[in-house]
């Protein structure tokens, strides 16, 4: 009796472990666990067929209109302007829609927008039967010779201005730069995100916002190289005040110099106007990250360095300082054994107080990396990226034509003066640096080397040898679809339906033009309206805030602005990823700039 008593728990614990998991659950939490189990199976398997659903339907209706175009059938579509108008904007969101789920289908954007671009002018050019027709021939190849134009000149811009930004950072030219924003910083990260997007504001109303774009993310990838997430969300600020730096001078933007060189605006007039409105939109998400917290990143993870680099010397190693914040409740903030402080306060004397000393530190380190043979390259280098808008407004030279300029005036004086012996002789190699100055490991700091055959790559061609031709190729896809739009004469039908539901407001119009140029090259849709409003007189209150509107409205998606996709292009930026977490600061920017654009003229007329 007593032994069976004693015997029969041990029978039941055995019959729940023979029924359960070997965990000894229970057959009800079994029962839970497979039906979580078996829900999280079901949701997997619908995202892969969604996924899948996306590319056949995706791809499938960009084929199906490719053939249909090929065999010219049925002709009833193929030459109806109407319903050519309706299928290339079809093609076309289709194609931006891929673009925006890139991550979760797995197409690259690139390989997507090339085959878009192709799609949509083979579709375009049998609807002019170029083979039948010579009309139509000559039509065909005066829209081709318009969009190569417009293409190339971006284009052939872009390639020299990587070039001779990579050459600059090749040779060090960048590290005079980090060590002034770092000394800047004092050990404040939170610094960061202001400094270089002030930086970022002033230098495209002096050069241009793809210029400056590039400048600013090649110096972030020095200052932030460990903190990708960070690094990410400065530039996407960067691109913000890189469109709304560019929007108050006439070189600063595309579309503000072609309402200067069009004798719209003058320069005085427009920067007058402008200045403060243009130093809102790109400055007031500074406000906001400020506000929620995020200008200082979640997380700091300083690695220790012992490779000599900038900040290295016998190798830093920091905590790990994360900020956690609830709603109610101060800051807390914990090293990595996990002791914390309530109280910001006193802990700013004790931690942030050791980090500024660190910074300074490193900063007096840095300086012995600045050696005058990198002050002179970066020199050089700012001289000849300011020598192409001097060029424009003196000769009326293409951007394009005088940034070539600048890369082989840079190759042959480099190779000249033999700077990678020279390089080689200070003995130091410059590594990407962390947020602080840690120096990174080489097999974070640069993908892997790309074999070639024949001499040694040195100098400028190694700095070309880092440029991203996917990039490029992004570009020029999404480049060549707008235009294939602008050809089809879609954006003008979509400006002139503007000015219609405006009735005439200028105001309201500009605002539907900034928000549209978020989506579509806002250089047709401008020229459209100059197009539209011949008779209107210079520096009016439209064309300027046809300038501010569309310089800044570019900046709400990704692909609404040359700075975008460039940042989309260096830095792996997702569509989705930049929709979630810069296009609201952007859009309340936008309004926020045109706000007080129509407060300074009701105000001071």
């Amino acid at each position: 009796g007593g032994g069976a008593l004693q015997v029969l728990p041990q029978t039941i614990g055995a019959s729940f472990e023979d029924a359960g998991t070997s965990s000894g659950k229970p057959p009800k939490a079994l029962g839970a666990t497979k039906k979580k189990g078996f829900r999280r199976k079901a949701i997997r398997q619908t995202r892969v067929a969604a996924r899948f659903f996306v590319k056949a339907a995706g791809v499938g209706l960009m084929t199906a209109v490719l053939c249909l175009a090929i065999v010219h059938w049925p002709p009833w579509v193929i030459e109806d302007e109407h319903k050519r108008v309706q299928i290339m904007s079809a093609l076309f969101v289709i194609g931006i829609f891929t673009v925006a789920v890139e991550d979760e289908i797995g197409m690259n954007k690139s390989a997507m927008m090339l085959f878009l671009a192709g799609t949509m002018w083979t579709f375009l050019a049998v609807g002019y039967r170029p083979l039948k027709s010579e009309a139509g021939a000559h039509r065909l190849h005066e829209e081709l010779n318009r969009g190569l134009q417009d293409v190339g000149s971006v284009i052939l811009f872009l390639l020299p201005a990587m070039g001779v930004v990579e050459s600059i950072d090749h040779f060090g030219g960048f590290a005079l730069v980090t060590v002034v924003i770092r000394k800047a910083m004092d050990g404040r990260v939170e610094r960061l995100m202001p400094i270089i997007c002030v930086f970022t504001f002033f230098l495209s109303s002096v050069i241009d916002n793809l210029t400056s774009t590039i400048v600013a993310l090649k110096i972030l990838k020095h200052l932030s190289a460990d903190d990708e997430e960070h690094r990410r969300f400065c530039g996407g600020m960067v691109v913000v005040a890189a469109n709304a730096g560019g929007a108050w001078s006439p070189v600063g933007d595309v579309t503000t110099t072609m309402l200067w060189i069009q004798g719209k605006i003058t320069a005085p007039m427009t920067t007058k106007w402008l200045i403060l409105p243009s130093l809102t939109a790109g400055l007031l998400p500074l406000v906001g990250m400020w506000w929620t917290g995020n200008l200082r990143p979640a997380s700091l993870d300083v690695r220790s360095s012992s490779d000599g680099g900038l900040g290295g010397g016998g190798g830093v190693s920091l905590p790990v300082v994360r900020r956690r914040r609830g709603a109610d409740e101060p800051d807390w903030t914990t090293d990595e054994e996990g002791h914390g402080w309530k109280d910001k306060k006193k802990h700013h004397t004790e931690r942030e107080t050791e980090l500024m000393m660190e910074g300074r530190d490193l900063a007096l380190r840095a300086r012995e990396d600045v050696t005058p043979l990198k002050v002179v390259v970066l020199a050089f280098g700012i001289m000849l990226i300011l020598l192409v808008p001097i060029l424009k407004i003196w000769t009326g030279l293409p951007p394009y034509l005088g940034m070539l300029l600048a890369l082989g005036a840079m190759w042959l004086v480099t190779d000249a003066l033999d700077l990678d012996a020279h390089r080689e002789m200070d003995g130091r190699v410059d590594v990407p640096m962390d947020l602080h100055g840690t120096s990174m490991n080489s097999s974070e700091a640069d993908d892997p080397p790309v074999e070639h055959h024949g001499p040694p790559q040195t100098g400028v061609v190694a700095a070309l040898y880092k440029l991203d031709l996917t990039g490029l190729l992004f570009f020029t896809g999404i480049l060549l679809s707008v235009g294939a739009l602008d050809s089809a004469g879609v954006l003008h039908m979509y400006a002139t339906s503007l000015v219609k539901l405006c009735r005439g407001s200028p105001f309201a119009l500009c605002i539907l033009l900034g928000l549209s140029s978020a989506v579509v090259d806002n250089v047709p849709l401008v020229q459209a309206s100059i197009d539209m409003f011949k008779e209107t007189e210079t520096d009016d209150e439209l064309w300027q805030l046809v300038a501010l509107a569309a310089g800044t409205g570019g900046s709400i998606l990704s692909i609404g602005s040359i700075a975008g996709v460039t940042l989309m292009s260096m830095d792996g930026v997702s569509f989705m990823w930049y929709l979630r977490r810069v296009g609201p600061w952007a859009l309340i920017s936008f309004f926020a700039g045109m706000a007080v654009y129509k407060i300074q003229r009701i105000i001071f007329g």
